[in-house]
């Protein structure tokens, strides 16, 4: 499986390459180009605005005292798709446009869940539990003072 992995990583910049090429030949040089960045610009301002969604949803989630395993597992893969969509080529911001789709990113989340559980339940992933005590001792500095926005110092 890491074979394919790395196999897939070096033909991607030569299928970049036949694609911008084909696209080029019906578009025109500059059209394509401008069409790489507009599809990055749009596709990077979708990914900052469900980052931020994805983050108000994590400290909900933490507020709530519950373990925010879907919200970092979307954030991730918002990073990815991030990643896709400034990587510039057709086939890595049609990737990232997937990403964008919260059902897609579900899906996937999922799958790498499941994955990974088949994993620990096989013995094959190793899992380190550390058990302690945390305790909080008085400290002898008065705690920092927090300005509000507006205040004066």
């Amino acid at each position: 499986m890491p074979f394919l992995i790395v196999l897939a990583l070096l033909a991607l910049p030569f299928a970049e390459i036949a694609v911008f090429i084909a696209v080029g030949r019906q578009l025109g040089v500059w059209a394509t180009l401008g069409l790489t960045i507009l599809i990055s610009l749009i596709g990077l301002s979708l990914v900052a605005s469900q980052g931020l969604t994805n983050l108000r949803r994590l400290q909900i989630t933490l507020h709530a005292g519950e373990p925010p395993v879907a919200e970092l597992v979307h954030g991730a893969l918002l990073f990815i798709a991030g990643f896709c969509l400034f990587v510039p080529g057709f086939i890595t911001d049609a990737a990232g446009a997937l990403l964008l789709l919260p059902p897609v990113r579900a899906w996937l989340g999922r799958a790498f869940l499941g994955v990974l559980l088949q994993k620990a339940r096989r013995g094959q992933a190793r899992v380190v539990i550390i058990e302690g005590e945390a305790r909080e001792t008085p400290s002898a500095e008065p705690p920092p003072r927090v300005i509000e926005p507006g205040e004066k110092r």
